[in-house]
């Protein structure tokens, strides 16, 4: 071996060396990876134990509680706390996707069209704010090289309204395109913790 490639050979020992941690070092990074790991575990277990509080919730405020007050003839009550309770009808519409065109086609037809939000976006790439800018100005059929997404909805709340006011009046949404949940929810104000 000569006496250059020996140098070189220590060199490159000697960064190694340089940029391994120390076993001290490894090991606070290893606890704290650790402990990132259980943290991230705990999160999970978290979010697992609040979705279950939730549907439990769902249970009691659909279900539970709404059938309890039926019972014994009340619609609304107030506990010792200050906290009150009442039982609300509600109405739950919403559109599927597959089932879209059909929607907004029946809603078109049957003259709800002013409930349809449509939307076009325009996608220009970087430099092109002066085409940007004519198009803001003047929509024309100019522009027929950029591409566009269309998409024409029911916003989720307006849907619900919608769909409120026609059950209200007696009259219905047909199923074929519209999912309608009524359901009656117990809604809960509460009252002010006492010291």
């Amino acid at each position: 071996m000569s006496k250059e490639t020996w140098i070189f050979d220590a060199v490159e020992e000697h960064e190694k060396k340089k940029s391994l941690p120390t076993d001290g070092g490894l090991k606070i990074v290893t606890q704290i990876g650790n402990k990132l790991i259980s943290k991230k575990k705990d999160l999970d277990q978290q979010e697992e134990k609040l979705k279950q509080i939730k549907a439990e919730i769902r249970e009691i405020e659909e279900n539970e509680l709404p059938g309890a007050m039926t019972q014994v003839g009340l619609k609304k009550f107030e506990l010792e706390d200050g906290s009150k309770i009442s039982v609300k009808e509600e109405i739950f519409c919403s559109i599927s996707e597959e089932k879209r065109p059909q929607a907004l086609n029946w809603l078109e037809e049957n003259g709800h069209s002013e409930i349809i939000k449509h939307d076009v976006k325009v996608s220009f790439a970087k430099g092109e704010y002066d085409e940007a800018d004519r198009l803001i100005k003047v929509l024309n059929k100019e522009f027929k090289n950029i591409d566009y997404d269309e998409k024409s909805t029911v916003h989720p709340q307006t849907l619900k309204a919608f769909a409120k006011d026609r059950y209200s009046l007696g009259q219905t949404l047909p199923e074929e395109f519209f999912n309608v949940y009524e359901a009656n929810i117990a809604r809960v104000k509460l009252g002010k913790e006492k010291k």
